[in-house]
């Protein structure tokens, strides 16, 4: 039977595939793209380890044979990937693809080199190493900003995965940067998945920051593209996005046939209960705002069976707070009390789930690991022009090996201070990140409980549970340590407000300027009496005095003021 396997797996590559070799024989990546993807696909396929390295080493066997060395090095990255998908238990595999990725570079030849170091960051991130995976995700933006689009098809796919690493640690900034990359690329037969998916990626980044503006954009090009590519599972996912940028818009009447399309899409064909619980989340909410409570229940338990469906607990964190406020307009107090406390649990949870410090990190390595290759390079090029100017005199080489270690210990002293500001840079980088996100989680969770606590009273005008109303105030107010902390937060995001508000009006008191900090903020009137534990009226009190002193006719006035500083 043994070798009866090997004769026909000798006939197969003999007769049969060596056409299908034949076809990308010393052609350009880009017009082999997809015989290498079926290359592939054939190997990975097959059952057993010994015939899938021996179709590897075959082919490899006719590649040399005919003198192709680009097609030598794709069997060596194929076992790499083999190794990497069905042996990546080993860390030493790691290596060999390591290897590849090496010789790609020394031989020239980026599309060898890229898929290598992607293959490489890829198997760091999926044993989390995020460290080591961004240090090769970075490497890998630095090749692809060198590589034309057109000569690799694969650009889209692989800028996406770089910034899908940013955008997995809310870094949207820097993963705005690949995605607008990838979704400006021509769309073809072979990428247009990628480019609809960077697009509608933006839009969720957009999100993310708050432009809806933009993210709506972003979105309606998905939803509107009319190239021979269009996609009816991307205009649905968009279409979900768009519902949910306007559910968050308050605009219900727009939102609620697009989420509806959203489920719809997300339960035909390949279904994902993950798209289609982001979606039957939000049409919940908007149902208990009608006071449609059968409704919104009918959707509170789809979404529950889509969450545990697709094992995607961290929308629960989102689901919770609809569920509370379900049981409150219900006079269900109790379990009203009892899924706040699971959305303030799901919510901490999430946030301490992805620690941005290691993405920091592994940036602040990178940099340094090529400083480090700048100054071996210098050091190489400083000892071999010593060494040829050894044949011609002693004394030049004398004179002129003075003058380079005095150059040398010049640039190493400068570069020695340049090391000391970048690594301060990524240190007040690192501090500002940190700030900002406090402030968005504070004024989060306050915007959150304020919502709550309106919608509270105004479905519930006699509620008697004043109990769950003080707990949700409570969380809210800001203690004195709180008020440092919070100071220190709002000077690392914007350190020139509170010292021109004293140089510009020192007539202010404290409490005063703390007020315009938190108008800063974009709270209204009824967070910040919600931060500060006093009434809405003492807040407008304040603003009335504020507004006094400072010649100022109305609140819109101040606002504009405090945007100007």
């Amino acid at each position: 039977m043994l070798k009866l396997a090997w004769l026909q797996f000798f006939l197969l590559v003999y007769m049969g595939a060596s056409a299908q070799y034949e076809e990308m024989l010393h052609k350009p990546y880009k017009d082999k793209v997809a015989g290498i993807h079926e290359l592939y696909t054939q190997a990975l396929e097959k059952k057993d380890s010994t015939s899938t390295l021996a179709y590897i080493d075959e082919f490899k066997a006719w590649a040399a044979k005919n003198n192709d060395r680009q097609l030598v090095l794709e069997a060596e990255l194929l076992r790499a990937y083999y190794y990497r998908k069905y042996v990546n238990e080993d860390p030493e595999k790691i290596q060999y693809l390591i290897a590849i990725a090496e010789q790609g570079k020394i031989e020239n030849i980026p599309n060898i080199e890229e898929r290598a170091i992607q293959a490489i960051a890829v198997f760091y991130w999926q044993k989390q190493n995020y460290q080591k995976a961004f240090e090769w995700y970075l490497r890998s933006a630095k090749l692809l900003d060198k590589m034309n689009p057109e000569d690799f098809p694969n650009m889209a796919v692989h800028l996406n995965t770089i910034g899908s690493s940013f955008y997995h640690f809310k870094d949207y900034q820097s993963a705005i940067i690949y995605y607008e990359k990838s979704s400006n690329l021509k769309k073809t037969p072979y990428n247009y998945s990628a480019v609809l998916n960077a697009q509608n990626t933006l839009g969720l980044c957009y999100q993310k920051l708050g432009n809806y503006e933009l993210s709506n954009q972003w979105f309606l090009k998905v939803i509107e593209d009319t190239s021979q590519e269009y996609s009816p599972l991307w205009n649905g996912i968009a279409s979900g996005n768009l519902g949910y940028n306007y559910y968050l818009q308050g605009n219900h009447e727009k939102a609620i046939p697009l989420l509806k399309t959203d489920i719809e899409y997300a339960l035909k064909g390949k279904i994902d209960y993950g798209l289609a619980a982001g979606s039957t989340i939000p049409l919940a909410d908007i149902y208990l705002k009608r006071n449609q409570l059968d409704k919104s229940k009918q959707e509170i338990e789809a979404a529950k069976k889509y969450i545990q469906a697709s094992g995607q607990t961290d929308r629960l964190r989102k689901l919770y707070p609809i569920m509370s406020k379900w049981f409150a307009q219900s006079n269900q107090p109790d379990s009203s009390t009892i899924y706040l406390d699971s959305s303030m649990l799901a919510t901490k949870v999430y946030n301490e789930k992805y620690n941005s410090l290691k993405l920091l990190r592994a940036n602040q390595e990178f940099l340094a690991k090529d400083k480090e290759l700048e100054v071996s390079k210098l050091k190489t090029e400083s000892r071999l022009k010593i060494s040829q100017r050894n044949f011609i005199i002693l004394i030049t080489i004398l004179l002129l090996g003075g003058s380079i270690m005095a150059y040398w210990f010049r640039n190493k002293h400068l570069l020695n201070k340049q090391q000391i500001k970048d690594l301060a840079l990524l240190n007040s980088q690192e501090d500002l990140l940190h700030a900002k996100e406090k402030l968005r989680n504070m004024v989060q969770r306050v915007q959150q409980n304020n919502e709550l606590i309106i919608q509270l009273k105004k479905d519930n005008p006699h509620i008697e549970d004043i109990h769950l109303l003080e707990k949700l105030k409570s969380t809210s107010i800001l203690t004195q340590d709180d008020w440092t902390q919070y100071q220190s937060m709002f000077t690392k995001t914007y350190p020139n407000f509170i010292t021109k508000l004293q140089s510009i009006y020192p007539e202010l008191t404290i409490s005063e300027k703390r007020l315009l900090c938190l108008h800063k903020l974009h709270l209204t009137n009824n967070e910040i009496a919600l931060l500060l534990g006093i009434s809405s009226n003492s807040v407008m009190v304040t603003n009335h005095r504020i507004r006094k002193k400072l010649h100022l006719e109305t609140q819109d006035d101040l606002q504009e003021l405090v945007r100007e500083l």
